[in-house]
């Protein structure tokens, strides 16, 4: 048997894995099955977090997870006693032939793991899914960061906004694979783009309740859609420390924003359901749930940043409006609204888009790094 048929024994370390939801977690848990149902062997390594976890039988667990608040969101660190020797233990037992690295650098997987793929003997891939404007942390430890990363294997980002980012600081030979999508999972279920003006407007935001990700646009530009439709609906699928504080900005609105809380395995019925999915956030490395809606036929309204032109390109598949600017977000809805043509032609042109993210195409992309480091 080639070495490129051969089965293989891969560990992918997240400090981000459910029951907290993003595009880390979803990159993770999508590679690690369809890599399982190829016949390779795929671990997810996370940490413990607070809830009830009811976990695959692929998933280990290694210290505890701690939250933290920065920057207008949310981050995870891991904490508890010989991490590291914890960590290389693990990796000896299951013989893996690679360390798959999410989220590179990051406190504290990104740092602890691999060093202890290196003890065990295992080479190191990572991948990088953050975008930022700048980092004092890799300013300040830019030299001993460095030779960590010359030690890796292989060096992955998200996209190429993430490559700029880290190659302010760093150098190394970048390759992109981006987040995928489950394209048997998220598909149409029958709103045709002529509903929005028969049965109302439905419109969906649908992240993390945090500021970051621009409910608060979104609210401020519900006075100005209502006046001219004033059976639109805003449902909000989301939770977050924040929400109480969106709850009560949306008092006024009255019943025609709903919030309804974490979503998870129904979020293709809100795709599928809604005329348009409003995605205000500011800051973003790539845009998951734009090629989740995408697969849902639902034409978007997102906001302008390097990581959702990084996804959408010329913007055929949605319209990308300015952050933070509540009247042009309501005439830009508006105005679409009453376009069922063009909204039309935005669902193909996405369904379209998100076929090229299916997840067999990035787990060939990923095995094809695997297979190459261990030739």
């Amino acid at each position: 048997m080639t070495a490129a048929r051969a089965s293989l024994r891969i560990a992918l370390v997240a400090e981000d894995y459910y029951p907290q939801l993003g595009g880390v977690p979803e990159h993770v848990h999508h590679l690690a099955l369809e890599l399982n149902r190829r016949g390779h062997a795929a671990t997810i390594v996370t940490s413990r977090m607070r809830g009830p976890q009811r976990d695959a039988s692929f998933v280990r667990r290694v210290g505890t997870s701690v939250v933290l608040y920065a920057n207008g969101g949310v981050s995870r660190i891991t904490v508890g006693w010989r991490l590291t020797r914890r960590l290389t233990e693990l990796f000896q037992a299951g013989r893996f032939d690679v360390v798959h690295i999410h989220g590179g650098l990051a406190p504290t997987f990104g740092l602890l793991a691999p060093l202890a793929a290196w003890r065990a003997g295992i080479p190191v891939v990572a991948t990088f899914h953050s975008w930022f404007p700048r980092s004092a942390g890799y300013r300040v430890l830019k030299r001993p960061l460095q030779r960590m990363l010359d030690r890796h294997a292989a060096l992955i980002a998200v996209s190429e906004p993430v490559v700029a980012a880290m190659s302010r600081y760093f150098r190394g030979a970048w390759e992109i694979v981006p987040n995928g999508v489950d394209v048997g999972y998220f598909q149409p279920n029958g709103r045709r783009p002529g509903d929005a003006l028969t049965r109302g407007p439905r419109l969906l935001f649908l992240a993390r309740l945090e500021p970051r990700n621009g409910l608060s646009t979104v609210l401020d530009a519900m006075p100005r859609i209502l006046e001219r439709f004033p059976a639109a609906e805003l449902t909000v699928a989301g939770d977050g420390p924040w929400r109480g504080y969106y709850e009560r900005r949306a008092r006024s609105l009255g019943p025609r924003v709903r919030f309804l809380g974490r979503v998870f395995g129904d979020r293709p019925l809100h795709y599928g359901t809604a005329d348009l999915y409003l995605c205000p956030t500011t800051r973003a490395s790539f845009g998951v749930t734009l090629l989740e809606a995408m697969a849902c036929g639902t034409p978007l309204v997102v906001s302008d940043n390097v990581g959702f032109r990084a996804v959408l390109g010329d913007g055929t598949e949605a319209a990308i409006v300015p952050n933070d600017d509540p009247a042009v977000w309501a005439d830009t809805t508006i105005a679409l609204i009453e376009d069922p043509g063009r909204r039309d032609a935005m669902s193909r042109a996405g369904l379209a888009k998100a076929a090229r993210f299916a997840w067999p195409r990035i787990a060939d992309q990923t095995l094809a790094i695997y297979q190459r480091i261990l030739a």
